[in-house]
């Protein structure tokens, strides 16, 4: 798991085999290009004292014109004195004469001397010491195939990436996303299906949104009516069911009606500054709760945000812990832990069946819950009002202890 961290994603990798194929193309072609200089001054070499020997023999014959015309036809120039910088490559002595093999940058050249008679000439080997017989166009033509396939691979991945962002999209909640078909058949065919998924999964959270805010608002009217008409109603053994199940239908509409407007987005909030306490006397006004509720105010913090909203929020974790606690008390901490302000919500109860964001969504309960009063909105609220927040919410299970803690460090 930690190694698959470390691997970097698709695009920065061949990014970095572009480069590191560049940085051993770059290193192979100075190694060759010094290898063949190095083969090339040993040829020189060779050549100037092969011409250097055989101009030393036609001296010690006296055939001075027959010198000059070999200088001249091997392109050799004659200078009166040995250059100040020339670098002695060969040299060798007798009693009768010297023959040295010098070279000046990139000329080669000779000095000779033979009873008394001196001759010193050299020639421009620029154009044979740069000679590397084609090699260098034949790694220009190299690089030029690598940068075509790197320019092919990121066209034929491009489609990939644009996928990713529409996916990313789509996980933020923009089911009306839509990625353009590129010409390629399979990655076509891949666009075609996602923006197919999009059109459909959007049509039908359009429909459940449509259909949800109408059951709430048209529910309000009827339950208007029927709590009027029960407190009508003369007292009999039935009186008290239908009053429970009045106030569960209008708790279901007004949940209904808070999770709708919670999707509507940020304009909604009414943002002002208030301290924790404030926070938890506007919560506790509607818990009408007088037991069982441990309140620990270690930091009368300041909160930045919609104290209606919050206050919402964090009356569904508190009923939330006093629906499916086992036992003990519901405690309520406020702290400041390592520069972080959390609001913190626990009660003793047993572990969770899914994965936490299993609960986040709506409508979401476990089974053996089905007893327990309550529609699987709850959570999904508290999630929605701190995502407007750019709060978070944290949750974690131990030693038979639920922690949902509100971190309120984010500013809006």
């Amino acid at each position: 798991m930690r190694l698959r961290n470390w691997i970097p994603p698709l695009f920065v990798q061949i990014y970095l085999l572009f480069v590191l194929s560049l940085g051993i193309g770059g290193i192979v072609t100075y190694l060759a290009n010094l290898n063949t200089l190095k083969k090339n001054e040993e040829a020189i070499l060779k050549q100037t004292t092969f011409f250097a020997q055989q101009s030393l023999m036609e001296l010690m014959r006296g055939d001075i014109a027959r010198v000059e015309r070999l200088i001249n036809a091997f392109e050799f120039k004659p200078i009166k004195a040995l250059p100040s910088n020339a670098q002695i490559l060969t040299q060798s002595k007798n009693t009768f004469g010297l023959m040295q093999v010098f070279k000046v940058q990139q000329n080669y050249g000779f000095h000779l001397e033979y009873l008394g008679m001196e001759l010193i000439a050299f020639r421009d080997f620029s154009v044979e010491l740069a000679d590397n017989g084609g090699l260098n166009v034949w790694i220009f033509l190299d690089f030029l195939v690598l940068l075509l396939t790197f320019s092919m691979i990121l066209a034929l991945l491009h489609p990939l990436k644009v996928l990713q962002s529409g996916l990313e999209e789509f996980s933020q909640g923009n089911y009306q996303t839509h990625i353009p078909v590129p010409k390629e058949p399979q990655q076509a065919k891949l666009a075609r299906s996602f923006n197919t998924m999009c059109k459909k999964i959007s049509k039908l959270m359009l429909a459940r949104e449509f259909v949800l805010r109408n059951i709430a608002h048209e529910l309000k009217t009827p339950i208007s009516k029927a709590k009027l008409a029960l407190e009508l109603m003369p007292e009999n053994p039935q009186k008290g069911l239908v009053s429970k199940c009045i106030h569960h239908l209008d708790n279901l509409s007004s949940q209904i009606l808070t999770f709708e407007k919670i999707q509507e987005g940020k304009d909604l909030l009414h943002l002002e500054d208030f301290d924790v306490e404030t926070l938890f006397l506007r919560t506790l006004e509607q818990l009408f709760i007088e037991e069982d509720l441990e309140i620990m105010l270690e930091e009368n913090f300041k909160i930045r945000g919609d104290l209606q909203f919050l206050s919402i929020a964090l009356r569904n974790l508190i009923e939330n812990a006093f629906k499916y606690k086992s036992g003990g008390k519901v405690i309520l901490r406020a702290c400041v832990e390592n520069g972080e302000q959390r609001i913190a919500v626990k009660n003793n109860g047993e572990a969770l069946q899914q994965e936490i964001a299993y609960y986040l969504e709506p409508f979401s309960r476990d089974k053996e819950h089905a007893l327990i009063s309550g529609y699987g909105l709850g959570l999904g609220i508290v999630k929605g009002v701190l995502e407007l927040h750019h709060f978070k919410l944290e949750y974690f299970y131990k030693q038979g202890v639920h922690c949902f803690v509100m971190k309120l460090e984010s500013k809006v």
